[in-house]
């Protein structure tokens, strides 16, 4: 479905990876990280699909931006992390009009901030890029997986649930979740009605700048743009001529012996990244010296 190619992290990026991790297309070719930025800097929309609580992955992505941010001055950053009704709170601090303890105040960011997407919010702060807060408030989120017919100033001008792939996907992802059936299909629509709000979003800044023709790299989790769906298919739908280019990340817990066949329809681009360690075991109970073996039962 996708060229795909698949990016293994080097070194100099992450000074805890192994050793002579090279970039490798399906057909054999390597890429480094600036090969990719002059790949992607060809397009319209790049999608940086992500899984939320990978640090190396978040560190790849911050310096492709500004790779990619080098080749294209005209870089606009679209954002899942950012709800629609902080944009205002956003472009503030983009421009200055407030400090950052009142961005974070007031722009509900998301638990990890500082760690995984500042050092995107503060390229675009550094080089004048705009951030769009692409994604549906939480309470409208909630409002629409309970009601369909729930109406708000900050859905879609036009959003649909449809029972096509996106949905066995998504079905499949909730497997064993908790509840009735109507409890999914309506976690479903809040799913879908994010999308159509993050693409409408990338495509009414396309609209509204008739005489630009910036890059936009839209930042989300995976299942938002892989194998095309999403998101992605709801931009197709909005604007058919903007060309994308969708990277995924897959962790493994050893990259050298990862085989990503399984993976390779589900992108133009596989970022393959360690998993994260797994948490200790928590320590045992502290023992309670007065405590004594009890007495075996009576015969």
């Amino acid at each position: 479905m996708f060229a795909t190619c698949l990016c293994v992290l080097a070194p100099w990026l992450l000074a805890y990876e192994p050793p002579s991790r090279l970039v490798h297309t399906r057909t054999g070719q390597e890429l480094t990280l600036a090969q990719l930025a002059d790949d992607l800097a060809t397009r319209d929309v790049v999608f940086f699909g992500e899984l939320h609580d990978n640090v190396a992955g978040h560190q790849v992505y911050a310096e492709l931006a500004r790779l990619l941010a080098d080749r294209r001055p005209d870089l606009v950053i679209s954002m899942e992390m950012f709800e629609r009704d902080t944009q205002g709170v956003l472009t503030d601090y983009l421009r200055g009009r407030i400090d950052e303890a009142a961005f974070l105040q007031y722009s509900r960011p998301w638990r990890d901030y500082a760690r995984d997407y500042r050092p995107l919010v503060e390229l675009a702060r550094e080089r004048k890029l705009d951030v769009l807060a692409g994604n549906l408030p939480r309470r409208v989120a909630s409002k629409v997986s309970g009601r369909a017919d729930y109406t708000s100033p900050f859905l879609a001008r036009q959003t649909t649930a449809p029972f096509d792939r996106y949905w066995e996907l998504f079905e499949e992802a909730m497997k064993g979740h908790p509840g009735p059936a109507a409890g999914l299909e309506g976690m479903y629509r809040a799913q879908c009605a994010k999308d159509d709000a993050m693409a409408e979003s990338i495509a009414d800044y396309f609209a509204t700048h008739p005489h630009r023709q910036p890059l936009v790299i839209h930042c989300n989790g995976n299942f938002h743009s892989d194998y095309g769906l999403g998101t992605a298919a709801r931009l197709a739908q909005r604007a058919p001529l903007a060309q994308q280019a969708i990277i995924s990340m897959v962790a493994v817990p050893d990259v050298a012996a990862a085989d990503p066949k399984e993976h390779l329809r589900k992108a133009h681009y596989l970022l393959i990244v360690p998993a994260p360690p797994k948490p200790p075991p928590p320590p045992p109970a502290a023992s309670d010296e007065k405590k004594t073996t009890p007495a075996a039962p009576p015969r």
